[in-house]
């Protein structure tokens, strides 16, 4: 049995255990985000070579004709017959891209700064406390510690992994509502998922709103701070990936609702896009809730529920591992006769 006052109050013991699985469970989602990474780029290197082959066998089809229409006395006509069929020079595709797997890479990117930041954060803590904690004056005014240094880091980062999650399924349900209206969208998510992260922590910093926690070595932001620059962004931002993944779901049955009453193999094809459009936002929300009801717990009480803990701190550094394996399911991509659900599946779930 465990005893009542170690699980709202944990010893040093059940901290350091704490320590030891952040460190674990970050390092697992820095193998998972560095392999979504690479991932990411070989797919976009061999699509960029395709579009480069593609370009080149244009050219060579596009010289032969003006051979041609040099050579043949009525080439106009030959020629006029390419230019009309083939669009009469090299060109892309006008056929908009998805940008997910954009939005996935730059998720990956913060998932991936979040876990080395906490390895090395961790680390450090638990080699030499003392150092990790000693504080020096900065322009007369401004404290600074590697403890102040790490916090303010790692809260950037944790915020942009929420911004870009919430990103991806606003993205989603805009893709499926209105797909044609995408213009300077990702420079807007740019500058959200970095622009609002950035704003807080330079206010907190430049404020000396970060302070150590004696029991724990950690810094922490006060109590307000934290709710309004910590539990609020990611309160909105959960609730937001709830909204949109209902939305999603109800949206995509309502676009294709006939099809999917009168074809078997249809109502199976949605289940299947439906689920793996909502898997980022499905694991955000498991792996943050914890830290919800955790901060939520303690507004109202001194109680720090020392298994909740526990499972906040599996969690919420396990975005990452969590988000390749998901990257990995997204991928492989569902192939179909139906063209209308066709076109939507491989535009919102094609990798590049």
């Amino acid at each position: 049995m465990h005893d009542p006052t170690t699980l709202c109050s944990p010893g040093p013991n059940e901290k350091f255990s704490i320590n030891i699985i952040n460190v674990v469970v970050a390092s697992l989602s820095l193998i998972g985000s560095i392999l979504t990474i690479i991932s990411y780029s070989i797919k976009k290197y061999r699509k960029y070579r395709e579009i480069k082959a593609q370009q080149q066998q244009n050219q060579s089809t596009y010289n032969h004709f003006q051979n041609n229409l040099l050579q043949t006395p009525n080439g106009n006509s030959s020629f006029s017959s390419y230019s009309t069929n083939s669009g009469g020079s090299p060109s892309k595709s006008n056929s908009p891209s998805s940008k997910l797997p954009d939005l996935i890479f730059f998720l990956a990117i913060s998932d991936f700064f979040t876990a080395l930041c906490i390895i090395i954060s961790q680390a450090y803590l638990i080699g030499n406390i003392k150092s990790y904690s000693a504080q020096t004056l900065l322009s007369n005014y401004l404290l600074f510690s590697p403890c102040i240094l790490f916090r303010g880091i790692i809260q950037f980062f944790f915020l942009s992994t929420f911004f870009w999650t919430t990103c991806i399924a606003y993205y989603l349900y805009h893709q499926l509502s209105s797909p044609d209206k995408e213009k300077h969208l990702l420079y807007i998510f740019h500058l959200v998922s970095y622009g609002i992260p950035l704003i807080i922590v330079m206010g907190l910093g430049l404020s000396n709103s970060f302070i150590e926690d004696p029991s724990t070595g950690w810094c922490e932001s006060g109590k307000e701070f934290e709710f309004i620059f910590w539990f609020l962004p990611l309160f909105l931002c959960v609730a937001l990936c709830a909204f949109y993944y209902i939305r999603l779901k109800r949206l995509f049955r309502l676009k294709f609702e006939y099809r999917l009453q009168v074809n078997e193999r249809l109502k199976q094809l949605d289940n299947t896009i439906s689920r793996r459009l909502t898997l980022y936002i499905v694991v955000f929300i498991v792996c943050w809730t914890p830290d919800i009801i955790q901060h939520f717990i303690s507004f109202f009480s001194t109680c720090n529920f020392y298994p909740l803990m526990l499972v906040q701190n599996v969690l919420s550094p396990a975005q990452g591992i969590f988000n390749f394996f998901v990257f990995s399911i997204t991928n492989k991509v569902v192939t179909i006769n139906a063209p209308n659900i066709a076109k939507e599946s491989k535009r919102l779930l094609s990798s590049i």
